[in-house]
């Protein structure tokens, strides 16, 4: 404590002096090395561990800073000369560094503020250059939702999203973003500022995305008691380490080990930080149920609700097949023991309460967790828009195109208002000026919103477009090491379709150009025999009004049904579309709820008599 007082007069200086302003993302953690110790009686994690951190700044750098949970406290930090993974005594280090702790607000983890540690460096690290530290930290993690109670969230409903706790009879600890249990370094946030929290994460993750983590997490094992079930996720998408509990695999298969101080233990592994958020959970007593097409792990007392989670999942197994193959390994279920608490997905695994479900419903729920098992795109608005366009295609194969368009509406409201800020009109105040592109590109937003709402309306665009077989054949051969650029998967699309789709891409994912807006400039109807008429042919001038173009769906409808012609609209231009019916038509609708629009007040024109020849 004395030597962080010490310090005191210096960092003051140094937040007074724009000069000497702390970098707090100057420094990438391109290597982690942790031992974790959790004990659930006490609520208590200890961790100890060694960090690579590697200057990515342009300026030499004399402080370092470190972040985690607020409820967590930092012990000590030393300069370690050994190499980051060597099998070494973890901690203390080699040379103890001076260090200033204390709070710094944020709401990257659920208490709404971080424990950081700025310390000072015994020399300066260059640009490019990398220094080893030691860290030793620790505290107790309770269920905890001041971020989202301080910005209006009744209290009920922010329990239901920040579940995250050690405790004795359910543990699960998400990574950054929920609970900050590894070290991080980023810049205060709020979540009442937007989507300042999303773009800060996604920004760390995309420094982190080559980012090497192991953690050993370990429990204390009481003689005479069952193993819990400690549950770690992945060394690589898709794969996550289970040990103990009921019906497990071998203790040999488990990478896990009951070591001399009597824990129990298993490791966690990652090459990149990019996708994966490192996370635990600990079951006092479970039962796990492992079937091709899933693997759940539940408390005892729902096997049953198991059964008919794993029933859902290989009810979808064909249709999945169709379109993102086979999985490598099933995904996982994670029963959440607070039947109030919100599912959280990460990648191939689902946190969720078991709820008894018609197989319909539980079949939607798993598809983006059975996708994300199949299909693997470093791209968020590919891997993410892909999950909800699936869902939408599921409810198509099931109920029809009318109920899986009004799945897909969801997200048209929230996403005009998101495009009207993004887009302003004359005369408003908001901040980008009119003829702009917004600033939520599919290629770099991260925004949930785009990533699934957007994302989801173009790959369902994308199919009406070059049909279900252009589409599959594109997915079959997208290799995620080969999408190097931007264009990748437009390539392979225009490859698989035969069709040009550059302008398209263009206003859709390249850049945020808004949305379109459609309307019936002119139509008219005219018989093709003579009488008694036979049939009739309708023809239609669709204009844009809007920055986005499409290929737009224009519907007549008829007692037999609604003819349907599709007619391409880019930006600030008419398009014409000509259909033939065998009755006189007395409406024509431009769109239906296919594609995303800014205005659909405009999209039906009545048809005057037909012309006589």
């Amino acid at each position: 404590m004395k030597r962080c007082a010490a310090l005191l007069p210096f960092f003051l200086l140094v937040a007074l002096l724009p000069g000497l302003s702390l970098d707090r993302e100057a420094f990438t953690i391109a290597r982690y090395r942790l031992d974790v110790r959790i004990d659930p009686q006490s609520r208590v994690i200890a961790v100890t561990g060694r960090l690579s951190m590697r200057n990515d700044s342009k300026s030499p750098q004399k402080f370092v800073t470190l972040q985690v949970s607020s409820s967590l406290a930092w012990n000590g930090v030393a300069a370690d000369d050994r190499p980051v993974d060597c099998n070494c005594i973890v901690f203390p280090g080699q040379h103890p560094l001076e260090w200033l702790g204390d709070n710094y607000a944020s709401d990257i983890d659920h208490t709404g503020s971080l424990s950081e540690a700025i310390v000072t460096l015994p020399k300066e690290v260059s640009p490019g250059a990398s220094i080893n530290l030691d860290v030793q930290y620790g505290g107790t993690i309770t269920q905890n939702a001041t971020r989202l109670t301080r910005i209006g969230a009744p209290a009920t409903t922010a329990a239901r999203n920040d579940w995250d706790r050690i405790s004795e009879s359910f543990t699960t600890v998400r990574g950054l973003g929920y609970v900050t249990w590894y070290p991080v370094a980023v810049d205060a946030v709020s979540l009442s500022d937007g989507n300042a929290v999303f773009d800060a994460i996604a920004r760390w993750k995309n420094r982190h995305q080559s980012s090497a983590f192991l953690a050993h997490i370990a429990i204390p094992l009481e003689s005479g008691n069952d193993r819990p079930c400690l549950i770690t996720n992945p060394s690589t998408p898709g794969t996550w380490s289970v040990g103990g509990g009921t019906d497990s695999p071998p203790a040999d298969q488990q990478k896990s080990e009951l070591n001399s101080s009597a824990t129990y233990g298993v490791t966690v592994e990652a090459s990149g930080l990019g996708e994966i958020v490192p996370t635990f959970a600990i079951l006092e007593n479970c039962t796990t149920l492992s079937r091709p097409s899933l693997e759940i792990v539940s408390t005892p007392g729902h096997a049953d609700l198991a059964k008919d989670y794993a029933v859902a999942a290989e009810a979808s197994d064909s249709f999945l097949r169709d379109w993102v193959g086979a999985a490598q390994q099933p995904p996982h279920v994670i029963e959440l023991t607070d039947p109030d608490a919100n599912p959280y997905q990460n990648g191939a695994v689902l946190f969720t309460p078991l709820r008894e479900g018609q197989t319909g419903s539980l079949e939607l729920l798993l598809v983006p967790t059975q996708v994300a098992a199949r299909f693997h795109s470093p791209r968020p608005w590919i891997q993410n828009g892909l999950e909800r366009f699936l869902q939408a295609m599921l409810i198509h194969t099931r109920v029809g195109r009318k109920a899986a368009l009004q799945f897909l509406d969801e997200d048209q409201e929230p996403l005009v208002r998101a495009e009207e800020q993004a887009h302003p009109k004359a005369g408003s105040t908001a901040k980008n000026p009119v003829g702009s592109d917004g600033d939520n590109t599919l290629l770099n937003t991260s925004d949930e919103l785009y990533l699934r709402g957007k994302a989801s309306f173009v790959f369902w665009m994308l199919r009406d477009m070059v049909k279900d077989e252009a589409l599959q054949r594109a997915l079959t051969e997208y290799h995620p090491i080969a999408d190097k650029d931007a264009s990748y998967f437009q390539r392979l699309l225009e490859t698989s379709s035969k069709r040009e789709l550059e302008w398209f891409f263009d206003d859709w994912v390249y850049r945020d150009r808004g949305l379109p807006e459609f309307h019936v400039v002119s139509a008219y109807v005219r018989p093709l025999l003579a009488e008694p008429y036979k049939s009739f042919v309708a023809t239609a001038t669709i204009e844009n009004k809007g920055r986005a173009g499409a290929e737009v769906p224009v519907l007549i409808e008829t007692p037999s049904g609604d003819k349907v012609v599709r007619v391409v609209v880019k930006a600030g231009e008419q398009g014409v579309g000509r259909i033939e019916v065998p009755i006189t038509p007395r409406q024509i609708k431009v769109n239906d709820g296919s594609v995303p629009e800014s205005n659909r007040g405009n999209n039906v024109y009545d048809l005057p008599n037909p012309q006589q020849p």
